[in-house]
């Protein structure tokens, strides 16, 4: 496998950060994994032709691409342009010479699918073609790799995951529950302290929620009281937080504790 780096962007596109790359060309570096670009909101010009690239996937948390050149990597199913419905901006696909590009009725489909392409496949698009794609194009099933919710990419926060391809609602159930953590701590009996409004504040805080006064402050019960247990006692107050996060919220605290987990 061969990763296009943080790094190498950079140095390719002589730029300070990847969130402000605008235009980034790695043609022909054998690449199969560009989950880099979830970290790219801004680029708008992509060119990773000749690589080996099998989904476009990671290209749905770029909303601002206008142009996107794919040509002769390893993308096997059509379906993949299910990833490119919400780039509003792209204008500019050239996605031949990859095994999905093969199939019969491939140039309708695609334009069924993307009407509001000017080019694919370094062939402008006339007007009467994205009529005559809405009648005789396929439709087309979502990945198979992802059959219950594609990113938004609208929606995803500028520094997503670089490894994460689960969606976010499947992705939150493998977070411990808030009724679980309930019954554990109503099991500790005896042994349990509470969390000081302060420290349950800063927690809020880096949460992205609203503080609490002092008023409604109703202190979250741990297991633990000493430095030791320190990290028990913050799980604790996160999991009784979780439950007032909207799906974006829990999108981002999934892909930043996979961040976290590959710290470690």
């Amino acid at each position: 496998m061969v990763k296009l780096t943080a790094s190498l962007v950079l140095a390719r596109a002589r730029a300070a950060d990847i969130e402000s790359v605008k235009k980034l060309n790695c043609w022909g570096n054998e690449l199969t994994d560009v989950t880099i670009f979830r970290e790219m909101p801004s680029v708008e010009v992509i060119s990773l032709s000749v690589n080996s690239i099998a989904t476009l996937e990671d290209f749905s948390y770029c909303p601002n691409v206008t142009e996107l050149y794919v040509r002769k990597n390893n993308i096997q199913d059509l379906s993949e342009i299910h990833h490119l419905k919400k780039l509003t901006k792209l204008r500019v696909l050239w996605l031949a010479d990859n095994p999905c590009a093969t199939r019969d009725k491939y140039r309708m489909t695609v334009l069924k699918m993307l009407p509001n392409l000017q080019k694919l496949d370094n062939i402008s698009v006339q007007p009467d073609e994205v009529n005559q794609a809405i009648e005789e194009g396929e439709d087309l099933p979502l990945p198979k790799q992802n059959t219950e919710e594609l990113p938004n990419s609208h929606e995803s926060p500028a520094a997503t995951s670089s490894s994460s391809t689960t969606t976010a609602a499947t992705a939150s159930e493998s977070l411990p529950q808030p009724d679980t953590a309930k019954r554990d701590h109503k099991a500790a009996g005896d042994s349990a302290i509470e969390l000081s409004l302060e420290e349950t504040n800063k927690i809020r805080e880096k949460l992205g929620l609203k503080l609490l006064p002092v008023d409604k402050f109703s202190p979250v019960k741990t297991r633990h009281h000493t430095s030791k247990h320190r990290n028990a006692n913050i799980l604790s107050a996160v999991l009784s937080l979780v439950k007032e996060l909207d799906y974006a919220s829990l999108e981002e605290v999934v892909t930043t504790c996979k961040k976290r987990q590959e710290e470690f």
